[in-house]
């Protein structure tokens, strides 16, 4: 049996009451054989690897019933656990100001005629400009915090908070809607939080923000380019004018054309100008051309006034972007700063798949299912908490950051996960930690698990 070591548990007792004591116990084997387990993760081989002084038994199941009831009848909710998560990560970690909220949507690969909730949905990995491809699957929403490290400017991380699942078929909620009830929950948990929203262009539809309390959440998002916007200023009516009175002035330029409407111009005065901007994206310092303006857009926000950026790479590595958000008094470096972060979001994705393999466990009941993926995210915020807050000054992390090769970063999901794997190992099988008969069963201990990873 695995020991978890005393930094983890501090983290991981801070979420004990959203189970009863006896999942409790379960949720702590579970994750300590999710971190340890070498292989392909599906239930069975977790929770092999959270009892490596057992030799593999795959004749029977019994032995491992525990773990599949923990999903399938545990008494325990994915909200339940998310509010005690997002607890834990607002208290462990420092923010200043309004807290930024990341939102998308992504496909997990599975299979089989009696899994529930599966659909055909669009795979955007696999897709190109021309070609859009689909694939069997579930489609998550996720909800997470961005966070940026105080001590460094490079990388700015995506902690999941909730997830929900778009069924396929007519009359399911839309993403947006599902996006819209976790914000809903979020704001419910924080009554005196402040929070930007940071969506894609899919996200950017009256579903999610006709109805936003705009005190509370800022939106920063991707508008269409040929967006329908007029001018926030109402002309005053004309005496004896008859008819009723306008609510919104004349028609603006939509982005795309904002932008040709200022490559036209010649002279250094005027509304539409390029202007020069310095902004550090991506994990780099870029020098950017912006050009904004203030517009409503009445198919989406109503009469809400918004502040439109067209951002523009001198260098054209990029194609003209079109960023819009709800405060009008914000600068425009900051809308392209936190636009910018949505790329955290898809680094979460790309490392709950390839590196805790979140695809691989083949559940097919409802209950199992609105479970497993969410638990999963939630351990995920739970290992990146541990390790921005003392894991990276562990001496196992010190070791591994000095043999860590130019093409790694000692950020990423996956180094954290060795440096707690490892942390495990050290704390587990020690000189001093057992007697001659001890030592010599965790040596048959070490054999299996490696029998586990052949």
């Amino acid at each position: 049996m695995w020991s978890m070591i005393d930094s983890l548990h501090t983290i991981v007792d801070d979420l004990a009451a959203a189970y009863t004591y006896p999942s409790f116990t379960t949720a702590c084997q579970v994750l300590l054989g999710w971190v340890m387990c070498l292989g392909k993760h599906t239930l069975s081989r977790v929770a092999q690897s959270a009892q490596p002084q057992t030799p593999p038994d795959n004749s029977q199941r019994h032995g491992l019933d525990g773990y599949y009831n923990f999903f399938e009848r545990s008494a325990w909710t994915p909200v339940g656990l998310a509010y005690h998560v997002a607890v834990l990560i607002l208290s462990r970690l420092t923010f200043g100001g309004r807290i930024t909220l990341l939102v998308d949507d992504t496909l997990a690969h599975k299979r089989g005629q009696s899994v529930w909730g599966l659909g055909w949905w669009r795979d955007a990995v696999a897709s190109t400009k021309k070609r859009v491809a689909t694939a069997s699957g579930h489609n998550w929403v996720v909800l997470a915090v961005a966070y940026c490290l105080p001590f460094s400017n490079r990388p700015v991380f995506a902690l999941p908070l909730l997830a929900r699942l778009h069924l396929p078929g007519k009359g399911q909620p839309s993403c947006a809607s599902l996006a819209k009830a976790m914000l809903a929950e979020v704001l419910q948990w924080f009554p005196h939080h402040a929070f930007t929203l940071v969506g894609d262009g899919a996200y950017a539809c009256k579903e999610l923000l006709g109805e936003l309390d705009h005190e509370r959440v800022v939106f920063v998002g991707r508008l269409r380019g040929d967006a329908c916007v007029y001018d926030p200023q109402v002309p005053k009516a004309k005496k004896g004018q008859r008819g009723p009175k306008a609510k919104k002035g004349p028609k603006l330029p939509t982005p795309k054309e904002a932008a040709a409407k200022a490559d036209r111009t010649r002279t250094s005065v005027g509304d539409w100008l390029w202007r020069s901007i310095a902004v550090v994206i991506y994990g780099q310092s870029r020098n950017l051309r912006v050009l904004s303006y203030q517009a409503v857009w009445p198919r989406v926000l109503g009469l809400r006034p918004l502040q439109i950026v067209v951002v523009r790479d001198p260098q054209r590595r990029m194609k003209d972007c079109y960023l819009f958000t709800t405060d009008v008094q914000a600068s425009v470096p900051w809308v392209v700063t936190q636009f910018a972060w949505r790329w955290a979001i898809e680094v979460l994705f790309r490392a709950s798949k390839q590196v805790l393999d979140i695809e691989a466990p083949k559940h097919w009941s409802e209950a199992s299912v609105a479970k497993v993926a969410p638990w999963v995210w939630s351990m995920q915020s739970v290992i990146m908490v541990w390790y921005l807050t003392v894991g990276h000054t562990s001496p196992e992390a010190l070791e591994l950051r000095a043999v860590m090769g130019d093409w790694d970063s000692e950020w990423s999901l996956r180094h954290m996960l060795q440096v707690l794997r490892r942390a495990i190992l050290n704390a587990t099988i020690n000189p001093n930690s057992a007697d001659q008969a001890q030592l010599t069963e965790m040596v048959q201990t070490l054999r299996n698990w490696a029998n586990l990873a052949a």
